[in-house]
């Protein structure tokens, strides 16, 4: 997978004499580079935002994404209706994957590992945050 920035007026987003540059070449699969996540977005914007800043200050950039895991991305232990027991539970968690030197960890299976936490605070509508788990998280299921 080949990762870039491109201007129909300036062509391949890199430094004037090509030396910087956000392009990305990814291996794709677990068995190679894990997968393209948000946080590799992320870091490769920022990558871009640097090089814009430093040799184009005075040029005014857009970013458009067309990548749909993007557009809902929220922390794997963001409250979640589907996440969410129909009554009261104990047991009350998350399974989120465990995460590596920043890569997906997978079991001797080839399926990415999960490892099982408290769901984060919600928010109220005035901006205080409400714990799921009355005074604290549960004891981890048995």
């Amino acid at each position: 997978i080949v990762a870039d920035f491109v201007s129909a007026d300036s062509g391949w987003l890199c430094s004037p004499g090509g030396s910087e540059s956000a392009h990305v070449l990814f291996r794709a699969g677990k068995s190679h580079d894990g997968y393209f996540t948000n946080d590799d977005i992320i870091a490769q914007v920022k990558k871009a935002m640097d090089i814009l800043k430093k040799y184009f200050p005075h040029d005014k950039h857009i970013f458009v994404f067309d990548n749909a895991t993007t557009h809902a991305k929220q922390p794997p232990t963001a409250p979640a209706a589907c996440n969410m027991p129909k009554g009261p539970s104990k047991r009350f968690r998350v399974k989120v994957a465990v995460i590596e030197d920043g890569h997906v960890k997978y079991g001797t299976d080839g399926k990415p590992m999960k490892k099982i936490v408290p769901m984060g605070l919600g928010t109220l509508l005035d901006g205080s945050t409400q714990s799921f788990y009355g005074h604290g998280p549960p004891s981890p299921p048995k």
